[in-house]
């Protein structure tokens, strides 16, 4: 709650920066220490409930399986980002895996995808983490969350009974509302 991330960058590179509150104001972005930030792009990004765990998206053609892709990154104890680990085929596909959430507490893993089986453009998929720290093959939420245009950026609140997300609608006011 005393830090913001965010991304900076252009369409084909940036970073994901931390802002920290600190005597009542934002410090200035600075990028993340350790080795998230490549000269991809890295862009939306998530926290375990410890805050120890970061799972984010970034399209490094050196370690992707196509497109944009989720990897996993651990703090040190010095508080360092250790070296990324793409998450694997199971969540990964050779085309696009964004806006990647994770659920309070830290069991099922949200992101949007073109490569699972869709409904059309970007659909919200659910993966849920084993007793043995794998994770579930994707489910599509289906419909009434997903639709034929592009839905994304999938958030889940506290409790589980409350759910946010951008989508295309008819109902909306124009382009992706949430």
């Amino acid at each position: 709650d005393d830090e913001l991330f965010i991304y900076i960058g252009k369409s084909r590179s940036g970073d994901i920066f931390s802002s920290k509150f600190k005597e009542g104001k934002w410090t200035s972005p600075a990028p993340l220490s350790g080795k998230i930030n490549t000269s991809s792009r890295e862009t939306s990004m998530c926290l375990s409930s410890d805050g120890r765990t970061m799972y984010f998206c970034s399209n490094d053609p050196k370690t992707t399986l196509g497109g944009s892709d989720i990897y996993v990154s651990r703090q040190d104890l010095k508080g360092k980002w250790q070296k990324p680990k793409n998450i694997g085929q199971t969540i990964n596909t050779r085309s696009d895996e964004i806006a990647v959430s994770i659920s309070h507490n830290d069991s099922s893993l949200y992101f949007s995808s073109r490569g699972h089986k869709s409904m059309g453009g970007y659909d919200i998929f659910k993966s849920s983490l084993s007793e043995t720290g794998l994770w579930s093959q994707p489910e599509n939420m289906g419909y009434p969350i997903n639709t034929a245009d592009d839905d994304i950026f999938y958030k889940e609140s506290k409790d589980g009974r409350t759910a946010y997300y951008s989508s295309i609608r008819e109902s909306g006011l124009g382009g992706k509302d949430i």
